[in-house]
């Protein structure tokens, strides 16, 4: 194949070739403290909120770092849902990678669910779009 038509297939990349198939949950009653153990834990960078039985937001570093943090708020007790970003912002697997790149932008996230056929199956992140990017096109220094 020729390098246009490399070029031309990675730009075609689908977000679910891309992201993480690993979606790690926290419940909402959950304290902060919890979700930031988790974090660690699973070394991610942002959890799926669950309640009744459902995804309900999203809590990511960003938001422990800006919110949990802040002054009156108490990490051992302050439930996850009370910091959550919600309604989750989501993109179909089948949707190019550069479409994800373009929304998180659009909307100032590092972090977008990705679903198929309305389920949530995946996450992608900021990281893995540099990784895509790094590993599939050459940038002049």
């Amino acid at each position: 194949m020729s390098d246009l038509g490399d070029l031309e297939e990675k730009l075609l990349s689908e977000v679910g070739e891309v992201m993480s198939r690993e979606v790690r949950t926290v419940a909402a009653d959950a304290s902060l403290r919890e979700a930031g153990r988790l974090m660690s834990k699973f070394n991610v960078g942002a959890l799926l909120v669950m309640g009744g039985g459902q995804h309900i937001g999203i809590l990511t570093d960003t938001d422990l770092a800006r919110k949990g943090l802040a002054p009156g708020v108490n990490p051992e007790k302050d439930p996850v849902q009370s910091f959550m970003s919600s309604p989750i912002i989501t993109i179909d697997s089948h949707r190019l990678v550069e479409e994800a790149r373009a929304l998180m932008k659009a909307k100032g996230i590092r972090h977008l669910a990705v679903t198929e056929e309305g389920k949530i199956v995946g996450l992608i992140s900021l990281g893995d779009l540099i990784r895509y990017y790094a590993a599939n096109f050459k940038m002049s220094e």
